[in-house]
């Protein structure tokens, strides 16, 4: 049915009052921000810190306004010279406001801790359910939010992915004999919550050349096992590749397309053909 607001003359016709009703909904709902899954890899004695303070500047420098869910213990607030005091595990337990759990980083970047909720939620779905809760309640009004978790809690993806899954998902893959066979049981776990279009793997504690030998077996695993699509997007130790993959995946996330212009300072600004 077709709800013209003015018929012949300029006279108001009414249009179907469903229709209308679901406008005004849309016109007072919050926006759905950009849920980007992070799963890091074994624990690397703190080494993630630094990286995910690059991805999330690189968020920030897009203009989107950024919240990092710390569910991996990395510590993304040290890396930006903040002390942590509380987790969403506090707030949960009413030991501090809601809005004491999270940190200001700057204007626009806030860090919330969330590991240890994480872990009292362990695989009851009850938990998992107040987990994303508390999450979402405490990313009202941001454009991005990073979803740094252990590599086998892809499982408490499924809250937040919604009915069309997630466009991107971040995988670190690092070395030795189990780090291939890692990366696919985490990205194995994750698809069993949510459905993926590209998985980005990161590639920490080697060098390039290992790397690329690395992902070409991950990407041959992926397709074969899995079908999931991969792709190369560098090492946590390239700023510089950081910052491109934040460009692309922050283009994919625009409404209509996934192709952007970028300005000089490379900040995604429309849509082009």
């Amino acid at each position: 049915m077709l709800d013209r607001s003015c018929g012949p003359g300029g006279r108001p016709v009414r249009g179907d009052p469903q229709d209308q009703a679901a406008g005004l909904r849309r016109m007072f709902e919050v926006p759905e921000p950009q849920w980007l899954p992070v799963l890091l890899g074994p624990e690397r004695d703190g080494s993630d810190a630094p990286w995910l303070a690059t991805l999330a500047r690189a968020c920030v420098d897009q203009g989107a306004r950024t919240v990092v869910v710390d569910a991996a213990r990395a510590q993304v607030a040290a890396a930006f010279g903040l002390r942590a005091r509380y987790d969403l595990a506090h707030a949960f337990n009413g030991d501090c406001l809601p809005s004491d759990a999270c940190s200001a980083a700057g204007a626009n970047l806030r860090i919330l801790p969330a590991a240890r909720a994480l872990e009292h939620a362990g695989r009851s779905k009850q938990r998992l359910r107040r987990f994303e809760a508390g999450v979402r309640a405490l990313s009202q009004r941001a454009d991005c939010v990073l979803l740094a978790l252990p590599g086998h809690h892809g499982n408490c993806l499924a809250g937040f992915s919604g009915t069309g899954g997630f466009a991107d998902a971040i995988v670190v893959a690092g070395p030795g004999p189990r780090g291939p066979m890692a990366a696919i049981e985490t990205m194995r776990s994750i698809l069993s919550a949510a459905d993926i279009d590209t998985f980005r793997l990161l590639f920490q504690g080697m060098d390039r050349g290992c790397a690329g030998s690395l992902y070409s077996k991950l990407a041959a695993l992926a397709a074969r096992e899995l079908g999931a699509r991969t792709s190369d997007a560098g090492s946590v130790q390239d700023a510089a590749a950081i910052r491109r993959l934040v460009r692309l995946v922050r283009c994919r996330s625009i409404p209509g397309g996934g192709h952007a212009r970028g300005t000089e300072s490379g900040k995604a600004v429309e849509i082009v053909s």
